[in-house]
């Protein structure tokens, strides 16, 4: 009975101190968060900050593994159809996450996180799964997802901050276009409601 009530307290420090981090990750860059602040925010104290993590920058690194881990289970038990591109309804079930933990999101995706994270959270997302072109080679495939991914991020970020006002299958439709015909092919009302 003790170990539960010990796990109970573990885990809601650590929820508190995950929340105060996306909280002010909304506000500032990670190296600007100080462990005052993300204590002061979770209404815990240092030494309790220190039994768990070893800075802000370990606290958020522990958040991003949680994260591809859970949308790396959800993503595994979405059902595929025929219907659509399979990089669109990987990309559609990616933004469902999205959406269901939107101000995780919006501090993850934003200018206060780390790029890296946020291309490992694109490739998962499978952005790029289905080259059109199957004939380019390794190092084309690169300069292709250092163009792409960073323009895929932005567009999220902005989808995030306006509301969310288009489906997730608009987006990915959107982001799929571009990626893979250009802008050239875009229809005007693509992202009309």
């Amino acid at each position: 009975m003790e170990n539960k009530k010990i796990d109970q307290r573990v885990r809601l420090t650590q929820s508190l101190l995950k929340n105060a981090l996306v909280k002010l990750m909304q506000e500032h860059h990670i190296s600007k968060i100080s462990v005052r602040a993300l204590c002061e925010t979770a209404g815990i104290n240092r030494s309790t900050f220190y039994l768990h993590y070893s800075d802000p920058y370990d606290l958020l690194a522990q958040v991003e593994q949680e994260v591809l881990e859970n949308l790396n289970r959800y993503l595994n038990h979405k059902s595929i159809s025929d219907t659509k591109p399979l990089s669109i309804q990987v990309l559609s079930n990616f933004l469902n996450y999205v959406k269901e933990n939107v101000d995780l999101f919006k501090a993850l995706l934003s200018e206060n996180c780390d790029f890296a994270f946020q291309k490992d959270l694109m490739e998962l997302a499978q952005v790029l799964s289905s080259q059109p072109n199957q004939s380019l080679d390794p190092k084309t495939i690169e300069y292709v997802k250092v163009f792409c991914l960073p323009g895929a991020i932005s567009v999220l970020q902005k989808w995030l901050q306006e509301g969310m006002k288009e489906s997730t299958e608009q987006i990915s439709e959107f982001i799929i276009q571009i990626i893979y015909f250009g802008v050239s092919n875009l229809s005007k009302d693509m992202l009309q409601n």
